[in-house]
């Protein structure tokens, strides 16, 4: 499992400030990092930071609680560690002991529940609110030994459930499945466990997103990348049901199937990664895996890969290896994705050597198209990646791959120095300010469109 850091966090924090004024995002970003450093030796002053955070960005605030602090009430297997030579050889490296490193989490326990207290019992509606999904789930956790107290949260949570329709807001819908795993370990408690998940399944069944995709905005893709995945997730778990019958349960895990995230939902994977790291531990991206080995014949798997393979080119072999037809497979895939993705809009824009560039010329490839600026930090960091994918089109090692960048919102004058002063040669033409109207997804970093021949797979690739 990749290690769990800040990365996401801080990125939603650089995209959430910049369009506030200067000194807000300076704050924000103060009280932010204010909180990490201090939150697991400092409880008051950690508390004071994210109270400013909470006044000048609720819903920052509220995801720095949701997707970092929360993490420090994971339950782990510690001792584990201390046995594990790889972890003993990097302590020795580090001059400390088993013991040193039992005393430092201790210390951060103490913080960080100390901080949770304090935050239950705060003044701040706000914070109350923000943090009280967090609270009850710790609360049971502390008590998953006593049935009665456990079987009391339980029941509790699901009234503060029934009490609102929005289980996005403070991760309630996330709580409430971490909850109703601790339930199901009872089997006395199974049947409130049951009630918890069935009221999210159908409140997450009712919340799915369905306006056009390439209308919406960012906060609204990633509200539902979450609806997606969450009811991916609440499908895939209820299929284990013995009681289910067989139908039953391909029934459930063809829908986790369908739900888990498609293309535009991985553009904002950082909007249920964190809920991916609570209810699993570790890392799982889709549930397609799990519905394709739950499927029967050859047939049944070979289209449900086919359809995988459109999102994820890397089941394009699976699906060939089981492919039957008298056509060549390559072009009956084509064919299929063709049917699938729209055509491109086609342009012709000069490029800054002074040819002219016009998409559709390069028959038989596949074309990357990346619209980037002088002005964006990210898109200069992806630029040597560029310079070397581009060389390596030229020098004959990706002969169906055809490159071409668009510089927007841009000064030709300074496009032109930036690519000499880095020495790269990867062709741009200049925004003709119409481009960016004409494309169907808004556009920003890391935005692409990959065509073949005159046919296109929207994509928005991190």
């Amino acid at each position: 499992m990749k290690k769990l850091t800040l990365l996401f966090s801080f990125l939603c924090l650089v995209s959430f400030v910049s369009g506030q004024d200067q000194s807000n995002a300076e704050d924000n970003t103060k009280n932010f990092n204010g909180f990490q450093r201090t939150y697991d030796k400092y409880p008051d002053s950690a508390i004071a930071y994210l109270k400013k955070l909470a006044i000048s960005s609720p819903l920052y605030a509220e995801d720095l609680v949701h997707n970092s602090f929360a993490q420090s009430f994971i339950q782990r297997d510690e001792e584990g560690y201390y046995k594990d030579s790889i972890f003993l050889a990097r302590l020795k490296q580090m001059n400390m002991t088993v013991d040193s490193v039992r005393s430092i989490k201790r210390k951060m326990k103490n913080s960080t529940s100390s901080i949770l207290e304090k935050l239950k019992s705060d003044t701040s509606i706000v914070l109350k609110n923000v943090i009280y999904p967090l609270a009850k789930w710790e609360e049971a956790q502390k008590n998953f030994n006593d049935p009665k107290k456990l079987n009391e949260i339980g029941k509790t949570y699901l009234k503060y459930l029934k009490e609102t329709n929005d289980f996005y807001t403070e991760r309630k819908a996330r709580y409430g499945l971490l909850i109703a795993k601790l339930l199901y370990n009872n089997n006395k408690l199974r049947p409130d466990a049951d009630r918890i998940i069935e009221l999210i399944y159908n409140n997450l069944q009712n919340h799915q997103i369905t306006e056009d995709p390439t209308t919406i905005t960012r906060p609204v893709k990633e509200k539902r990348a979450w609806y997606r995945y969450m009811f991916a997730y609440c499908n895939f778990i209820t299929s284990q049901n013995l009681k289910l019958t067989n139908n039953q349960k391909l029934d459930r895990l063809k829908l986790a199937f369908s739900y888990s995230p498609d293309i535009l939902d991985k553009t904002v994977s950082h909007a249920y990664f964190y809920d991916m790291i609570f209810l699993f531990g570790n890392e799982k991206y889709s549930f397609e895996e799990d519905y394709l080995a739950a499927l029967g014949s050859d047939e049944k798997k070979f289209k449900t890969i086919m359809v995988m393979s459109m999102n994820d080119p890397s089941f394009k072999q699976k699906a060939k290896e089981l492919y039957k037809g008298q056509a060549n497979f390559d072009d009956y895939w084509l064919s299929e994705f063709n049917k699938k993705f729209a055509s491109a809009p086609l342009f012709s824009l000069k490029q800054i050597d002074g040819n002219q560039y016009v998409l559709g010329n390069n028959k038989n490839q596949w074309t990357l198209i990346d619209f980037w600026g002088t002005w964006c930090s990210p898109c200069r960091k992806e630029h040597p990646d560029l310079q070397k994918l581009y060389l390596d089109t030229k020098d004959g090692k990706m002969k169906k791959l055809n490159i071409i960048t668009i510089a927007s919102e841009d000064q030709e004058h300074a496009v032109k120095e930036y690519m000499k002063s880095l020495n790269y040669s990867f062709p741009v033409v200049m925004s003709d300010n119409q481009i960016e109207k004409n494309t169907t997804f808004p556009l920003g970093h890391q935005n692409f469109w990959l065509v073949h021949k005159e046919n296109m797979l929207l994509s928005r690739l991190t």
